[in-house]
């Protein structure tokens, strides 16, 4: 299937500006001309669609485009080039109250990571504190908000625990008792818990997004107001989610 430009933007759910954006950064990839008119196809859209996603996750535009130059995750290319952080680097770059970030960390919702015996921040969590202020600005209160995170929280310590003995079990035993080289087995091991991480990253994700969509829906669909529901009908279109039942 091909698309002209206005077919392909409307498919991705963006704007045609947005889209000649995209293209002008080297984003997407040249479309196939008959004489004048330029055609998409279905790569195109798997493109935008790709770059929305990693946009939704908080990925910059230049992030993106290294990922999709380099043909690497994001999370990959992160880790390789990130700059390891101290508590007041973080403080600073987020415009947070050092005493609320370890508030943040007490409850588990900001969570630094080992390197060399001593706890660190990466960009990842500047990322993860600026996503909370987002969602603060909405009017969210924090301390009913933490409450919320931390029955999520314990949930996805749960699933993490139950995924990593999983993985150990069905993937690390199975190379450990064959017959590569440690070295081969390492990078195998690598790249298996690498797959296991962006895929239950996904799902978890998509869970989370169809549960919210599909309650907030039942819920406009009780007692929400004609433009309430058009307008959700908008951002379902917009994310490729089809809805429960018709608004």
């Amino acid at each position: 299937m091909e698309y002209r430009v206005e077919d392909l933007a409307e498919a991705a759910g963006i704007s045609v500006e947005l889209l000649r954006s995209y293209q002008s950064r080297g984003l997407l990839p040249p479309p196939r001309h008959e004489g004048r008119v330029a055609l998409y196809g279905a790569r195109h859209l798997d493109r935008l669609r790709l770059i929305r996603e990693l946009k939704d996750r908080g990925y910059s535009l230049k992030m993106v485009a290294a990922s999709l130059s380099e043909e690497r995750p994001p999370d990959e290319l992160i880790e390789s080039r990130e700059e390891l952080l101290t508590h007041r680097d973080v403080a600073e770059r987020t415009g947070v109250h050092p005493a609320v970030l370890r508030s943040l960390e007490g409850s588990g919702v900001l969570r630094p990571r080992r390197f060399d015996g001593e706890l660190r921040y990466t960009d990842a969590d500047v990322r993860a504190v600026r996503m909370l202020l987002t969602l603060l600005g909405y009017g969210l209160p924090l301390e009913e908000f933490l409450d919320v995170a931390k029955v999520q929280i314990e949930a996805n310590d749960r699933v993490a625990a139950a995924a990593v003995n999983l993985f150990l079990h069905n993937v690390r035993e199975p190379l450990l008792a064959g017959e590569l080289g440690q070295r081969a087995e390492a990078e195998r091991l690598v790249a298996a818990l690498r797959l296991m991480l962006h895929g239950a990253t996904a799902m978890v994700g998509y869970h989370f997004q169809r549960a919210v969509l599909n309650a907030v829906q039942e819920e406009l669909e009780r007692t929400g107001t004609k433009a309430e529901r058009a307008a959700l009908r908008r951002e379902l279109r917009r994310r490729g989610l089809e809805a429960v039942a018709p608004l």
